[in-house]
């Protein structure tokens, strides 16, 4: 394990560093033009205007956003579209939440039936520079779907903010080529962590952890609860308003539906990706059928936590809560998960 520290200061000129070969993205504090809402999304770095900020909450923004546009041109016959060659993207800011979800992905797009390579291809492109959780959120529920509030794996580099001790440290990830590559590169901003920083580091993740496992601590997540039937009473109480709802699907990190538009033209084609707010194949059959409980949100509760389960040994689920944000607090998936646990053990 390779940590070492930096300040503030050091972090930006590494960062502008990386602006010379990478688009650089990284969370800002956003207030919506309509209404009192506010919310963190990733925006492109400009050092004479972006605010630096890696302190913040996950963002709302979706992370599949940078792999996965919602709608986008794949490719173009017989001309392509190619875009600026040789600049990759650095993403700055992820939580462990965010990267649980881009292993999901990982595992559907490169690993299983539904492997695409244009995914792959913009993976290998992208650097994750994490960063530790110095807040939660009232809807994560990370540590019941097995992660916490700092990432362990699947980053280059990780930032940890040490409260009330000014510096940072950072991780490189174990086997992240591109994150030893940037630590040899910038060996001059980085001094070897003391033993004082990773043990304040140590309690600050203790300290966070706790604070999750408070929140969460009135239900469990086990492979059980993808097994109660579609006709347990319990649906009853989130089918009506929410039958056709899209924030449960559209909102989630790990949704894996979409659909191929190809569009013919004189001489020329056009291949786009749309994707869809159902998370399953038969969603149309499942949401006209006989049963009123039927609901995208019903669809994505089997989703995450069975036929995810049933095909990867994990729940598709990664525990940021963003359904349950988008949702306006309408319905909350952890009391569903909750009902469903007592439906179980009923």
């Amino acid at each position: 394990m390779e940590i070492y520290s930096l300040s503030e200061w050091d972090l930006r000129k590494l960062v502008n560093n990386l602006a010379e070969d990478n688009y650089i993205f990284l969370p800002v504090f956003c207030q919506q033009r309509e209404g009192p809402r506010s919310r963190w999304e990733f925006v492109r770095w400009d050092p004479q205007t972006t605010h630096f900020q890696l302190n913040c909450r996950r963002t709302d923004a979706l992370c599949y956003d940078f792999f996965f546009p919602p709608n986008n041109v794949l490719h173009t016959f017989p001309e392509g579209q190619p875009g600026e060659e040789g600049k990759g993207i650095a993403l700055l800011g992820y939580k462990s939440c965010d990267i649980e979800a881009l292993k999901i992905l990982d595992r559907a797009f490169e690993q299983g039936a539904m492997s695409y390579p244009f995914y792959e291809k913009r993976r290998e492109e992208t650097t994750i520079i994490s960063c530790d959780c110095l807040e939660i959120a009232d809807p994560c529920f990370c540590n019941k779907v097995g992660g916490q509030p700092y990432p362990e794996s699947g980053f280059d580099l990780n930032v940890s903010t040490l409260p009330h001790y000014g510096d940072m440290l950072v991780e490189v990830g174990e086997d992240s080529i591109k994150g030893h590559e940037i630590a040899d590169r910038y060996d001059h901003l980085l001094t070897e962590a003391t033993d004082k920083q990773l043990e304040l580091r140590k309690a600050h993740r203790e300290k966070m952890m706790k604070k999750t496992e408070e929140k969460n601590a009135y239900f469990e997540v086990e492979p059980e609860v993808g097994e109660v039937p579609r006709d347990a009473p319990f649906w009853e109480k989130y089918s009506t308003k929410n039958r056709y709802c899209t924030a449960f699907t559209l909102a989630c990190p790990t949704s894996l539906a979409l659909h191929n538009i190809r569009e013919e033209g004189e001489g020329n084609s056009v291949k786009d990706k749309v994707w869809d707010s159902a998370t399953t194949k038969d969603i149309h059959h499942e949401l006209h059928s006989d049963d009123p409980t039927d609901s995208r949100l019903k669809e994505m509760f089997y989703d995450k936590f069975r036929r995810a389960y049933e095909e990867f040994g994990n729940y598709g689920c990664s525990g940021c809560g963003l359904c349950i944000s988008t949702a306006g607090g309408e319905v909350d998936i952890r009391d569903i998960i909750a009902d469903a646990r007592n439906y179980v053990e009923s």
